[in-house]
């Protein structure tokens, strides 16, 4: 998908932070309304799993599913909303190179490698959020981490329904760009997903910057 844009919506913005999520890993980015997050797949073909909060309280988070409803959409589309549990705009899709993210499925998890892999202690999106929010002193109860938007990851639909995870359209240096609403805290982890297509068997770094 190309970037049509007739204006740079990053013009005269500085980055405020910058940092390189290693495969594996995850961070968390407090992000200010009005402020631009911008997730970058370094080298392509991999997954950023993002979940995010409201700064200031965090029982406000994000909902898959009512950012489903909200915009009508499977899948999110230039312009669309992302939205809270209590159904109000967390950012807004201000550019998007790929055209194709996942909204279904929920972080990996380390019993997932057990009952799908056979793998113990397999590292895991879920552990990675956990551990990138302990870092910046946050502590959330791990039952209350909300499903996460998986930027660049490609599932499709199967006849009867079915998912089937294939790997991710994107390239490199491929890109989207949210615009904040209001303060958030954003946490984005390097999906650790070696054992299928999703991340092309294949882990690698993703770019995060956030303008102010």
């Amino acid at each position: 998908m190309t970037i049509t844009s007739t204006d740079n919506p990053l013009a005269g913005r500085v980055p405020r932070r910058a940092a390189q999520v290693r495969p594996a890993k995850a961070q968390a980015f407090e992000v200010k309304e009005n402020q631009f997050l911008q997730i970058t797949d370094m080298n392509g073909k991999q997954v950023a799993c993002v979940i995010m909060f409201n700064l200031h309280d965090f029982d406000e988070m994000l909902s898959t599913s009512e950012t489903r409803s909200a915009n009508n959409a499977l899948m999110l589309r230039r312009d669309d909303g992302i939205y809270s549990n209590r159904r109000e705009r967390l950012y807004t899709v201000i550019q998007d190179s790929v055209g194709r993210h996942d909204m279904l499925m929920p972080a990996c998890n380390a019993r997932r490698y057990v009952d799908d892999y056979g793998l113990e202690g397999h590292r895991n999106c879920h552990d990675n959020f956990l551990n990138a929010l302990r870092e910046r002193g946050y502590e959330i109860d791990p039952d209350r981490l909300p499903d996460p938007i998986n930027f660049f990851m490609h599932v499709a639909f199967k006849g009867r329904g079915e998912l089937d995870i294939r790997e991710p359209l994107s390239r490199r240096n491929d890109h989207v760009l949210l615009k904040a609403h209001i303060d958030t805290l954003a946490v984005v982890s390097a999906c650790p997903q070696d054992q299928n297509a999703m991340n092309g068997f294949d882990p690698t770094d993703i770019l995060v910057r956030v303008y102010a």
